[in-house]
């Protein structure tokens, strides 16, 4: 009788687990997005370069005022972030995926094991006809702890007011490096 309870302990823990691996998996779409986006005065090399001279966040970024790491794919980055939703600065790791240069990049960062709190930040540049470079500044987030987290639009007010703090900050940033 208790091999037996063990047994369907077991099993319900392994289909548990599974469906959290499921549940944060890229596989499946993001329960949400927060998407900004801004038009930046400077072509997407120049764009780039400050956008991805993470020893230069602490000069102008009110989001992220903390990046460090080797701005490569599968490198570790860790930062600090400034949000609302945090009473003080919040300190996080994540992994770099895709790094392409003066087009793309984002890090995904788990809070303990794959399914409870995923997330995937990106920055995007693309050129414009014009010269100057549009911003696609978004994250996803999957996992039970996004789908349960109470006040989601309020908090993701706070989330998108942030991303577009540092996207006007970068605007300024780079319209100063033009002069």
């Amino acid at each position: 009788m208790k091999q037996k309870k063990l047994l369907i302990f077991s099993i319900v823990i392994v289909f548990l687990l599974g469906g959290l691996y499921v549940f944060g998996s890229t596989r499946v779409p993001p329960l949400y997005t927060i998407r900004t986006e801004i038009m930046l005065p400077a072509s997407p090399e120049k764009s780039w370069e400050v956008l991805t001279d993470f020893a230069r966040y602490p000069d102008w970024n009110p989001y992220l005022p903390r990046v460090e790491g080797k701005l490569a794919a599968g490198e570790t980055v860790s930062f600090t972030l400034v949000d609302e939703n945090f009473p003080e600065p919040f300190d996080l790791t994540a992994r770099l995926g895709e790094v392409s240069a003066n087009k793309r990049f984002y890090w995904s960062g788990r809070l303990g094991i794959q399914g409870l709190f995923d997330t995937k930040h990106v920055f995007e540049l693309h050129p414009r006809d014009d010269g100057n470079t549009d911003l696609y500044h978004y994250e996803e987030f999957r996992g039970l702890i996004p789908a349960l987290l109470p006040q989601r639009e309020k908090r993701s007010g706070y989330t998108r007011a942030a991303f577009e703090r540092m996207n006007r900050a970068l605007y300024q940033r780079l319209k100063r490096s033009a002069s």
